[in-house]
């Protein structure tokens, strides 16, 4: 029988397009959404999606489930799973989200240091004023907790910038474009040191509440915090005190405890704050990115090579 595969993505079209291509021996289908799912769960064998898009409910009607290819590098959504079974293989897309990180938190940072969400009330509202000066990026110091891919290839950038850029990690160790890298647990003495704090945590245990109310009291009164790792990692009520009280100067977060981010969250009227969609690594390109995964894990899988397979995480 032929392999059955189901793509779940806003735009899975694409995806489908694809593998029918490369792939003309599976039997490949496509839903934007889970309420678009047509036909029988039970008799997939393959899924692709993103792991957001994913619940228990889904994982337990697929009986027959092999494999799963996250289309992100976070697989959390799949591990919350109590159905997900240990036979069935989980593979992430990391890897190619340096490029699409680091621009989207160089964007970020932008914004805040120039004030843009003023700039943008003021335009809305044809009122021409500058307000206060703007302030540089060159010759501050930024933290980044996460030295992985989108770590290092948002201090390389920043450095380009002319900042001064401080890692933390779990396993410090030296990498272009890092001042020095200093173990995760210094996080409160490391973040009075920053100009600004950038989170590209994924989610995990050890890192629930790591940016703590200890870690908004030690930063500067100047300092900004950037959050485009994942939202349970923040103690989300201390962030919306600091705010509040401006005791950080503002904030850009893309990722949040609950998402989609409640209506009445403080967050969205926050004068100094910027919210987005978690979107930091969805990229117009994302498709041309990741596609070289999925079609190596596909050959493989196809060939019985499951031991090879790109990116496989043990769980």
């Amino acid at each position: 029988m032929a392999v059955e595969v189901l793509v779940l993505e806003t735009f899975a079209d694409q995806y489908v397009r694809h593998l029918k291509a490369r792939f003309p021996q599976i039997n490949v289908s496509g839903a934007r959404s889970f309420a678009d799912i047509a036909g029988q769960l039970d008799t997939i064998d393959v899924l692709i999606a993103f792991g957001i898009a994913i619940d228990d409910g889904l994982i337990k009607r697929m009986q027959n489930l092999r494999w799963i290819q996250s289309l992100a590098t976070g697989v959390d959504h799949f591990l919350r799973c109590p159905s997900l079974k240990a036979t069935t293989l989980l593979t992430s897309a990391r890897g190619i989200h340096g490029p699409p990180m680091r621009e989207s938190v160089a964007r970020l940072m932008l914004s805040l240091a120039f004030d843009m969400p003023a700039k943008t009330r003021n335009q809305a509202a044809h009122d021409w004023m500058r307000g206060a000066p703007w302030s540089l990026l060159a010759g501050k110091t930024a933290v980044i907790a996460g030295v992985g891919i989108s770590g290092i290839a948002i201090a390389e950038l920043l450095t380009a910038f002319g900042m001064k850029v401080i890692g933390l990690s779990r396993t410090p160790r030296s990498f272009p474009g890092f001042a020095r890298i200093e173990p995760t647990e210094r996080i409160v003495e490391v973040a009075r040191e920053g100009d600004w704090l950038i989170n590209v945590l994924p989610g995990a245990p050890e890192n629930a509440n790591l940016f703590s109310r200890a870690v908004f009291e030690a930063m500067k009164s100047s300092a900004r915090f950037i959050n485009v790792g994942r939202g349970e990692t923040v103690d989300e009520a201390a962030l919306i005190d600091a705010l509040k009280s401006n005791r950080i100067a503002g904030a850009a977060l893309d990722a949040f405890r609950t998402e989609p981010l409640p209506s009445d969250s403080p967050f969205w009227s926050l004068p100094n704050v910027i919210v987005t969609p978690h979107v930091a690594g969805y990229v117009a390109e994302y498709e041309p990115l990741v596609m070289p995964i999925v079609e190596r894990n596909m050959a493989l899988f196809l060939d019985g090579r499951v031991g090879e397979l790109h990116n496989l995480v043990a769980h």
